[in-house]
């Protein structure tokens, strides 16, 4: 299995049911920002970044640029996030990402 998809496999094992969504919601951008990172071929860590320069492109397909707008967002003044299901935002992310490899 290649490098990217095994980091991935990783941070999905951190996942637990019931746990702080704020916590989920660090590891769904984590795993979003890994693929991205893949996919742009880029040095940066800085996984908002990636999530910010995706929600913008336009070679990506609509469901990816609106997960990645959705990871992307900061919180509202209840401390919400646009996502509802944050792990699925990522993965959709990781399979568009996978597709292209």
């Amino acid at each position: 299995m290649v490098d990217w998809l095994l980091h991935i496999e990783t941070e999905l094992k951190r996942v637990q049911r019931n746990q702080n969504p704020g916590r989920t919601r660090t590891i769904a951008r984590r795993i979003a920002g890994i693929a991205l990172k893949e996919l742009y071929r880029s040095t940066t860590d800085d996984f908002v970044q990636l999530l910010a320069q995706a929600k913008d492109d336009a070679s990506l397909s609509d469901a990816v640029r609106s997960a990645s707008d959705r990871l992307a967002a900061r919180l509202d003044a209840q401390f919400n996030s646009p996502s509802v299901d944050p792990i699925n935002d990522a993965m959709i992310i990781v399979e568009f990402v996978k597709q292209q490899k």
